[in-house]
């Protein structure tokens, strides 16, 4: 009875699974109206600027008047709203052609589309008026962009958020990993942790202790959401297999240190398959939330709040949780276990993937061009990191330095911290945290100095560092770093000059031609119903026989045509950045 229970629970499953992709795809053309409108001007001349999003789940629109985004009406004269996509609202949108005012995304992808159909403009006669600052902290970029993000017109269309050209001193607290209920590992004696078949244990073992809320809902081992592609397949799994994402594609990453791309559906030791194994194995042990194949980011987020889970992928996937109990000392921590922490590298050319560019539709592109210079400009991205001079910070002896106010709200989160704004989101923010303000010799994340963080802890993060023999969660991880007990993504840059790392880091990725990113959305559209096919296998013979009808079904379907492509054009990318391999 008992399996047969089980079975048709697979069943209704599966059949949600492919209900929730149809209506998804349906979707998109249901929210694009009103959503393709560019901004306004009030009465006051104050313009709202409408800025595409190629993601859903932001926070930014949740609090319209946080001190951050007044600051930003203050000083640029602009408000800002998101516009949220998914994959299918984004290319509504983009075939529409009446796009906000500003577009968030990846010019490797949608470069081509955005440039050829004139549906962005070039900045350049801009600059010298609207974008001083970034002429002053990003030049290099500025080339780099009008080199490899112009469809060879050597024009300015986009600009990257946090850009970083240096590795940061100090290390930050991790926001993606294994992220667990801290309150709840400490309590079972923080198990070591060196496999995926731990992580599971240590989650059957508090599952049987917490197996609801305080209200009574049910708490699951872990869960996932559907409406970001592949995304719960590849990124959570890099602690353990030390591959990281790695382009605009989803299907391919690259070893931690090495020259080589690993096509993630064909390569049986991939992120995607170790998550499969994970997922289907957290499934027959009863840890898997039932909604985990269908839910969308925001109803994940809402579960996240109510601690309906013991595990996630990152602490900001995590909802409001921490914001509300980590000064009780609950919440969740990324735990420092298995092979790699998601820290440490540099970011010459920022997150590409989150690039801006002004859209033709737009009204006032003067107007955005300010707003991108001012992101981009030390005393913006200082205000969107650290808060507002005279408020949350003040000049001393020509430092700035936090105030004690400011630093307690911190700590005690809540949504009196929410509603400042201040980092809410980091994607919005034009140069990276450790980036140093010449004028005051400071990195511009006021919170990111040693003392900053071990004031700023809440009582969650100091009893993490505790156990760890730390002052603050980022030193955690320094000192695992330090004594070869994990690697991270500054370990293959020791041995590097800083000419090679920058060549490493600005290697221009191959850029896929219509057919080749029709056969590659045919095979991520593929990879998502395999999924839950590899994700319901009822044995692990079952699981063995579905894994070697899936790989020979990516491979019949074209994965290694990709492969090979990618591989190919990688490699000359490589050598024509002077990349050794």
């Amino acid at each position: 009875m008992r399996r047969t229970g089980k079975g048709r629970a697979a069943a209704a499953l599966l059949l949600s699974f492919m209900v929730t992709l149809t209506a998804c795809s349906g979707a998109a053309d249901n929210t694009a109206g009103n959503a393709s409108q560019a901004g306004t001007a009030d009465q006051n001349g104050i313009v709202t600027l409408r800025v595409l999003v190629n993601e859903t789940g932001t926070n930014w629109n949740t609090y319209p008047d946080s001190d951050i985004a007044k600051e930003i009406e203050k000083k640029v004269g602009v408000k800002i709203e998101y516009v949220e996509a998914d994959a299918n609202k984004m290319n509504v949108l983009l075939a529409g052609g009446d796009l906000p005012d500003i577009v968030r995304a990846d010019p490797t992808q949608y470069g081509k589309q955005l440039i050829d159909g004139k549906l962005i403009i070039p900045m350049d006669d801009m600059l010298d008026k609207y974008g001083k600052d970034i002429e002053k902290t990003i030049p290099t970029v500025v080339d780099y962009s009008r080199d490899n993000w112009s469809e060879g017109q050597k024009k300015l269309y986009f600009l990257p958020p946090q850009i970083q050209a240096d590795p940061s001193p100090i290390y930050p607290n991790l926001t993606i990993g294994p992220t667990m209920r801290w309150d709840y590992y400490k309590e079972a004696g923080t198990p070591p942790i060196n496999s995926t078949d731990d992580l599971l244990n240590v989650l059957q073992q508090i599952s049987a202790k917490h197996p609801t809320t305080e209200e009574g809902k049910k708490i699951y081992g872990v869960s996932m959401w559907q409406d970001w592609g592949l995304w719960p397949y590849i990124i959570p799994f890099t602690w353990i297999t030390q591959q990281s994402a790695i382009g605009s594609s989803d299907l391919f990453a690259k070893p931690l240190g090495e020259h080589r791309l690993i096509n993630v559906l064909t390569d049986e030791n991939s992120n995607y398959w170790v998550a499969m194994d994970f997922y289907n194995k957290a499934y027959r042990m009863g840890l898997l939330d039932p909604d985990a194949l269908t839910m969308k980011n925001n109803d994940y987020m809402a579960k996240a709040t109510a601690g309906q889970f013991i595990l996630g992928p990152a602490t900001w996937a995590m909802g409001d949780y921490n914001a509300k109990y980590a000064k009780d000392g609950k919440g969740f921590m990324v735990l420092p276990v298995g092979k790699q922490a998601w820290s440490g590298g540099v970011r010459p050319v920022g997150w590409a993937d989150k690039s801006y560019a002004i859209s033709k539709s737009s009204k006032y592109p003067e107007k955005a061009m300010e707003f991108l210079n001012y992101i981009h400009s030390y005393e913006g991205a200082r205000t969107l990191y650290s808060g507002i001079e005279g408020k949350n910070w003040n000049m001393e002896n020509g430092k700035p330095q936090l105030t004690k106010e400011t630093i307690d709200m911190k700590v005690n989160g809540g949504d009196a911290w929410e509603r400042t704004g201040i980092a809410l989101d980091q994607n919005l923010i034009g140069l990276g945290g450790s980036v140093i303000d010449p004028k005051t010799k400071t990195p511009v994340n006021l919170f990111s100095t040693e003392e900053a963080m071990a004031a700023s802890s809440t009582t969650l993060e100091k009893d993490f560092s505790k156990h760890y023999g730390a002052s603050y969660p980022g030193e955690v991880v320094s000192k695992m770093v330090q004594e070869g007990k994990l690697q991270d993504e500054n370990t293959p840059l020791q041995n590097m000059t800083a000419e090679d790392i920058v060549k490493e880091n600005t290697v221009v990725l191959p850029v896929l031609n219509d057919d080749l990113l029709k056969l590659e959305t045919q095979l991520k559209e593929l990879a998502a119903r395999t999924a839950a096919t590899m994700i319901l296998s009822k044995t692990d013979e079952d699981f063995s026989a579905n894994k070697q009808d899936a790989i020979a079904a990516f491979k019949a379907a074209g994965a290694d045509q990709l492969t090979q492509f990618l591989t190919t054009e990688y490699s000359k990318a490589l050598q024509t950045a002077g990349v050794k391999q």
